[in-house]
């Protein structure tokens, strides 16, 4: 019988490994700025305050101010908002 031989060299170790978890590590980080980022600034919904002030000069007196003083609960017609130039 013949002697078999085999030898196995172990396989050449790089050192990717250790920058691909740091590679990781800022795609982790990014992931969370921007789902933070998503969540407390409102994300793609913008938002904007816009006030807008319409003077309407209500109505002060249930019978329409200038009534004829009947009480008959019907307002005359002539008293209601007045419209200024």
């Amino acid at each position: 019988m013949a002697d078999v031989q085999i030898q196995q060299t172990p396989p050449e170790t790089t050192s990717s490994g250790g920058s691909s978890g740091a590679v990781w590590a800022i795609v982790v980080i990014v992931v969370v700025l921007l789902v933070g980022w998503f969540i407390f600034r409102g994300g793609l919904n913008r938002t904007s305050r816009t006030d807008i002030n319409i003077n309407t000069p209500g109505q002060t007196s249930a019978n329409g101010g200038s009534g004829s003083g009947s009480g008959s609960g019907a307002a005359s017609g002539s008293g209601g908002a007045t419209k200024t130039p």
